[in-house]
């Protein structure tokens, strides 16, 4: 199938969401643009469209996938794989159309565009702390790092988590999040402070913790729920791709994250726990630097 393919997508009807390859390739189209410092107007002049039809594109409205394929090129993705793989996630949604499932090269940089441009977030997680509160030394998982480790990067996820952001940010962490060793037991400490300082910096997230007890079946990854440009968007996060779903099929993922919310406990009430699980991690830290000393 060529890039340039003229194929149109079909236009939401009146009161419904958009297809979730377009939303997540127009926030994709709208964090290049916006990288490269150019406006609405000079990106159009590369696609001979106005600046309205380039809105129309990064809000999820698509009409020819000709003009994602012609700003990518404008923003310097010019590589034919990367090009062909936004045109077959377009054309997917013919068939798909509230669902997206994107593995392909590029999909980091999607799900950061998403995240980056949410007005609100909620992301729930057993798995580990998610990327936007983590400190730099924070590790992940052997098999993300392995699945990650040559996954280029242009947009990078969203920064430090304040009242500056523009957005609201909910933390779902399930408590096993904080007993899970992902690295050396200092950064853990480390960790741990950084969110008990998020919590309580004014402006920042607002951090719910999950008890181990509550009637709550925590996702495999990380689930999501993203609003962007005024729609729903929930996001399953696996250590290589990542599921986008819109409209109906929203319906039958958001219980759990419903389910969650109900049961999270502010982490300023449960201070005794992150703080417990804290200092556990720095007293192992010290134990092992007391045991380097010995030997």
């Amino acid at each position: 199938m060529s890039p340039r393919s003229k194929t149109s997508i079909r236009l939401p009807r009146e009161g419904e969401a958009p297809a979730a390859a377009a939303l997540v390739v127009g926030a994709y189209l709208r964090a290049l643009r916006l990288s490269l410092g150019l406006s609405g107007q000079e990106a159009g002049e590369a696609i001979r469209c106005s600046a309205a039809t380039v809105s129309r594109l990064e809000t999820g409205r698509l009409h020819q996938p000709a003009h994602a394929i012609g700003l990518m090129g404008r923003y310097g993705i010019d590589e034919p794989l990367s090009l062909a793989v936004v045109q077959q996630l377009l054309q997917d949604s013919q068939t798909h159309r509230h669902v997206m499932f994107d593995p392909a090269p590029g999909w980091l940089d999607r799900l950061h565009a998403c995240q980056r441009q949410a007005e609100s977030m909620v992301i729930h997680t057993a798995y580990a702390i998610p990327e936007i509160a983590r400190v730099p030394s924070y590790p992940v998982d052997a098999l993300t790092q392995r699945l990650r480790a040559d996954v280029p990067v242009r947009i990078p996820p969203p920064g430090p988590l304040t009242g500056d952001t523009g957005q609201t940010v909910t933390l779902l962490l399930d408590e096993m999040v904080l007993h899970r060793p992902l690295g050396d037991p200092s950064v853990m400490a480390d960790q741990l402070a950084h969110l008990q300082h998020l919590a309580s910096s004014v402006g920042g997230p607002r951090i719910l913790l999950v008890p181990l007890q509550a009637p709550v079946i925590p996702p495999a990854g990380f689930l999501s729920q993203v609003t962007l440009h005024g729609h729903d968007l929930i996001i399953e996060e696996g250590p290589a791709f990542a599921f986008y779903y819109t409209g109906a099929e929203i319906s039958p993922r958001r219980p759990g994250l419903e389910a969650a919310l109900a049961a999270g406990v502010p982490v300023e009430q449960v201070a005794v726990c992150l703080e417990g699980a804290r200092a556990r991690f720095a007293e192992e830290a010290a134990e092992c630097v007391s045991g380097h000393r010995r030997a």
